[in-house]
């Protein structure tokens, strides 16, 4: 059963993909949106799924380096795949704790992996602001919008210098944590430990090359993931430029960050139909393409997921039973 604040949060979520998905509905032409879609150009479709699996490759790749390859790449590949498929049927980003789940079996506790997902997710979000902030100044015609990005981006880079230096010290700042008598008590030791798993878990921050490495195989899924959404807009739109995809990619990547149902669903149209108007592109051509991308993104991640949870021998049970006992011991 779901508590007090986790029923407002899954309610707050529906209501606002509801509302987006009634505001879409009501504000495009379906019949134009048929119209589009019996128009699409599928010659664009072949090279666009090459893509977007090698993208997810890559992804695999980018996350394995993180861990640092204590996994393989083939079963890190399916550990992400059955996180993106919970996170679409479950509320709360559960596929996150299924994700740290999943990765028991190879020897990492719940600590050690989930800060290589929040590092993982810090790429992404670091990549997305700047695809959005890079196409924004071009899009309005206003070069001084650079000098923002820099400063976020200087932001970003600080506030990772930070954690490098607390990865990079961490012995002593947990030796002078444990000194401390004014908070003495019985939780202090779990906490200690659990502190040190989780910095244990970003110590790739403390080696620049592979540092480099994940990040380098990450710029190169977000790559990949422009390259397919541009060649996926071109089959709607044979006028439609790269910028575009950009703006586009980066607005939907910060929009379904909202509060929404498992999958997005309304806001990552919303959030695609929205950029791409701003772009002069009809809205009824916005939100076919808008429909078309997500469609392939759930189905993606729900074959790969799906078989990954199978081979596993899993069930989604199993999930929900340690997310609730990571909740009960206070760890969630």
């Amino acid at each position: 059963m779901l508590g007090r604040k986790e029923s407002i949060r899954v309610g707050v979520g529906l209501l606002i993909s509801v509302l987006a998905s009634g505001l879409l509905i009501w504000f495009v032409d379906l019949d134009e949106v048929l119209q589009a879609l019996r128009k699409l150009d599928y010659r664009y479709f072949p090279p666009m799924l090459v893509l977007m699996v090698i993208s997810f490759g890559t992804r695999a790749a980018g996350w394995r380096t993180i861990l640092p390859e204590k996994v393989t790449l083939w079963k890190t590949f399916l550990i992400i795949n059955a996180g993106y498929f919970i996170n679409t049927i479950l509320p709360f980003r559960t596929g996150e704790v299924a994700r740290a789940f999943l990765l028991k079996p190879s020897g990492l506790s719940f600590w050690e992996a989930i800060p290589t997902i929040i590092l993982e997710r810090v790429f992404d979000l670091i990549l997305a602001v700047s695809l959005f902030l890079g196409a924004l100044p071009f899009i309005l015609n206003y070069p001084q919008g650079t000098r923002y990005a820099a400063f976020l981006g200087g932001l970003v880079v600080a506030g990772l210098f930070l954690l490098y230096l607390v990865v990079r010290f961490q012995n002593p700042i947990l030796a002078s944590l444990n000194d401390k008598k004014s908070w003495d008590g019985g939780w202090k030791k779990a906490f200690l430990v659990r502190l040190r798993a989780f910095l244990d878990g970003l110590e790739i921050l403390s080696d620049p090359i592979r540092f480099l490495q994940a990040f380098a195989w990450m710029a190169l899924t977000w790559g990949l993931a422009l390259g397919y959404q541009y060649l996926l807009l071109l089959a709607f739109n044979s006028q439609a430029k790269l910028l575009w995809a950009a703006f586009g990619l980066g607005a939907v990547a910060l929009g379904v960050s909202l509060p929404s149902s498992p999958g997005n669903i309304g806001v990552y149209e919303a959030s695609l139909v929205a950029a791409l108007m701003v772009l002069g592109m009809d809205r009824s051509l916005a939100f076919a393409y808008a429909v078309v991308s997500h469609i392939l993104n759930v189905a993606f991640t729900t074959l790969f997921g799906s078989y990954a949870l199978v081979h596993e021998g899993l069930a989604i049970r199993n999930v929900l039973d340690f997310a609730a006992r990571k909740k009960k011991e206070g760890e969630l």
